[in-house]
C-alpha cells in the first residue's frame, strides 16, 4: 500500500478500519486490519513480555488477538468513544489474554486459522534491547507506540521525496529531523553534492521539518476521535519518547 503524501487526508483512520470492518466479509476485514497489525504488533508484544509472558506465549497471544479482531462478534463491542486507539488496543489485548487464561487451553489460540506474519526472533531481539529500569508494561507500550508513529511519518516523507525524484535530498537532510544542526559548512557541502545553492539547501531543510510535523499530525490523527486534541496527543508522544 502506497502512503499518501504528507499533509493529505487519510481515507481511513484506525478507528474507522476497525468499526467499518464489522460490515465487511472476512477477506476484506483481514486486509484492512493487516495494516493495523504492522503498526501495533511489536508494541503489544513488548507489552506482554514486560507483563511476564515468555516470547512464545506473547507471540501466540498477539497472533490470536489480531485474528479475533477479524471476528464480527469481537468488533461489535468496539466504540471510538471509549478513548484513544492505543488505549483501546492495550486494554483489548488484556481482555483477550484474560479470556485465554480462563479457557486454559493454549492449543486453541488462533483456532487453526491462517496467522499473521510475526518474526518472533526479531521481536525478541528488539525486546532484549528495551530499557529495563522501572519501565512498566504500560510505559514500554507507550514508548513503542511513539516510535512506530515516528517511523510511519518518516516513511511517508521518504516515499513522498522518492516519488518526486528528491530521495537524495531527503537522505542528506534526514538527520536534521532528529535535531542535528545544519551549519553553513554543511549547507555548502550538501549543495555541492546536489548542485544546489547553500540557501536552497537551508530552505529545503526548513520545509522538510514542516512536512515532518504535518506527517506526524496525519499519523496521530488516525488514532483519535474528532473531539480529541492532536496537539495534546503529540505532547504525549514526545513525553513517551523522553521516558
Amino acid at each position: 500500500m502506497t502512503d499518501p503524501p504528507p499533509g493529505s487526508s487519510f481515507n481511513t483512520t484506525c478507528w474507522h478500519v476497525v468499526t467499518s470492518s464489522q460490515d465487511q466479509d472476512s477477506a476484506i476485514r483481514r486486509q484492512s486490519l493487516s495494516e493495523l497489525y504492522q503498526a501495533y504488533w511489536y508494541p503489544l508484544f513488548a507489552y506482554l513480555r514486560r507483563k511476564g509472558h515468555s516470547q512464545e506465549v506473547a507471540s501466540d497471544y498477539v497472533q490470536g488477538f489480531f485474528l479475533e479482531l477479524i471476528d464480527k462478534d469481537f468488533l461489535a463491542a468496539v466504540s471510538p468513544e471509549k478513548g484513544r486507539f492505543r488505549w483501546f488496543m492495550m486494554s483489548a489485548i488484556g481482555r483477550y489474554v484474560g479470556k485465554q487464561n480462563e479457557k486454559q487451553n493454549a492449543q486453541k489460540r488462533g483456532g487453526g486459522k491462517a496467522t499473521f506474519s510475526l518474526d518472533v526472533e526479531k521481536a525478541e531481539q528488539r525486546y532484549q534491547q528495551e530499557p529495563i529500569e522501572d519501565w512498566t508494561p504500560e510505559k514500554l507500550f507507550e514508548r513503542r507506540w511513539a516510535l512506530e508513529v515516528l517511523s510511519k511519518a518518516l516513511e511517508m516523507l521518504r516515499s513522498d521525496h522518492e516519488s518526486r525524484g528528491k530521495l537524495e535530498l531527503y537522505r542528506e537532510l534526514q538527520a536534521t529531523l532528529a535535531g542535528e544542526t545544519l551549519t553553513g559548512e554543511a549547507c555548502d557541502e550538501i549543495g555541492a553534492r546536489l548542485e544546489m545553492s547553500p540557501v536552497a539547501v537551508k530552505v529545503s531543510a526548513h520545509r522538510l521539518k514542516e512536512k515532518y510535523r504535518k506527517a506526524l499530525v496525519d499519523v496521530v490523527s488516525q488514532t483519535l476521535t474528532s473531539h480529541e486534541s492532536v496537539d495534546d496527543e503529540l505532547d504525549k508522544l514526545f513525553d513517551a519518547l523522553a521516558g
